[in-house]
């Protein structure tokens, strides 16, 4: 068997495809770069693109540097630079396109976008070459307008919150005031535009098409479009304050009627909202909240409506700085238990009524009730406070709602958490 034979036989391979052909479309462009982006979907790809380019593999991809690759199958038993590897593996030579004028564009596109994002560390995100190519392709920007708005873009999405959970928020006219005027976000300019594709690229979701959508991708990195039409739904807060807002607050409470906070509420606020120790029970569904204010609980409830808005998280992080405990109960469904894992993991929030043992009991109340369940759809998610629920919850392949369960939940509040 030939040298050739022993290449094919050895880098052939079906593991090894993706990065033979990501090299070969980087050495046939116009003007090559000097990395690409490879994807790493299983252990064998890590694995043995780890052995060719001579350092180990981690996650769902990498960067690969082209002049690296070269030198390491140089140095390989084979012999062979990058391109003889490839006329090898492909059966055809390595033959670099003549640049036209629509690879030149986008190449400076590309680049102008790379050097921008670079000078935050954001050059080699995952979702950082889409976004260059959709921008080029779909951003509608004069060339010579891309250098200042690639660094405008650059400096907000440096501040936004594209690979966690926000912490703190900030509000939009607020973070485009940093890198130019107060209305250069807002919906329809080509910053907010360009912005908004690589918020959705980096969290794995669709572009905004509406108004909703748009508030809801914000809302995910971090940010508030205004200070006064998010809420968060709360009943009977114990507040502690003598001020006026706390006696408002309390008025609307002794009256049988909940209140919607905003931001500028919050802000409006005392520093201190409650006693150390209070117990504040946080649900999803509204129907709860609104039980517990027909029935004149007195236990305060805090209602996030489904995923928490900014001033629902703003207002649980002051609870808990306040000292209280907070019990979260949410849908038995992959959404929900994503809520709770997300509130307890980043939030301090316990879990309330969310273990197997509480899922299980209210699948027999259904079956003995002869209730039908909706079917579980979405992707699975962990439940680390307990994981015998996420299996479970897989096995029985039922959702349960906040209502199916609504008598134990209130039980619960005319006892106290």
């Amino acid at each position: 068997m030939g040298a050739a034979d022993d290449v094919r036989a050895v880098w052939g391979v079906e593991a090894l495809r993706g990065l033979w052909e990501k090299a070969r479309e980087a050495l046939e462009s116009p003007s090559p770069p000097a990395t690409f982006r490879l994807e790493l979907p299983d252990d064998e790809a890590r694995r043995l693109v780890g052995e060719v380019y001579g350092r180990p593999m981690w996650g769902q991809g990498t960067r690969i540097s082209v002049s690296k690759l070269d030198s390491a199958v140089r140095a390989s038993r084979f012999g062979m630079g990058l391109e003889e590897v490839l006329e090898v593996l492909h059966g055809r030579p390595v033959v670099r396109r003549e640049p036209d004028s629509r690879d030149e564009r986008r190449e400076r596109t590309v680049e102008t976008l790379r050097a921008a994002l670079a000078e935050h560390g954001l050059a080699d995100a995952e979702w950082a070459e889409p976004w260059a190519r959709w921008v080029h392709q779909y951003g509608r920007i004069a060339a010579d307008e891309l250098p200042a708005l690639a660094r405008r873009a650059a400096g907000v999405l440096a501040s936004l919150s594209l690979d966690r959970t926000p912490e703190t928020w900030t509000s939009r006219g607020e973070l485009a005031a940093r890198v130019g005027s107060a209305h250069e976000l807002d919906n329809g300019t080509a910053l907010s535009r360009v912005v908004l594709k690589a918020a959705a690229l980096a969290h794995g979701v669709e572009p905004p098409g509406t108004e909703r959508e748009r508030r809801a991708l914000w809302e995910r990195c971090g940010v508030t479009l205004d200070a006064v039409s998010a809420t968060v739904l709360c009943w009977s807060l114990p507040l502690v304050g003598s001020d006026e807002w706390s006696r408002g607050v309390r008025q609307r409470s002794a009256l049988g009627l909940p209140v919607h906070l905003t931001h500028l509420d919050l802000r409006t606020a005392p520093d201190r909202l409650v006693e150390p120790g209070t117990a504040v029970a946080v649900c999803e569904n509204p129907r709860v909240l609104e039980s517990a204010a027909e029935e004149r609980v007195e236990h305060p409830v805090v209602c996030l409506s489904g995923r928490p808005t900014t001033v629902a998280l703003t207002l649980l992080d002051r609870l808990a700085a306040d000292g209280a405990t907070l019990h979260h109960h949410g849908d038995f469904d992959w959404a929900g238990v994503g809520i709770t894992r997300s509130l307890w993991e980043h939030h301090g929030v316990r879990p309330w009524r969310m273990s197997a043992g509480d899922y299980r009991e209210a699948l027999d109340r259904a079956a003995a009730a002869r209730t039908d369940l909706p079917n579980l759809v979405g992707t699975p998610g962990a439940t680390p406070w307990d994981p015998a629920l996420a299996e479970l919850m897989s096995t029985a392949a039922r959702a349960v709602e906040e209502e199916h369960v609504l008598p134990t939940l209130l039980a619960d509040l005319r006892a106290g958490l």
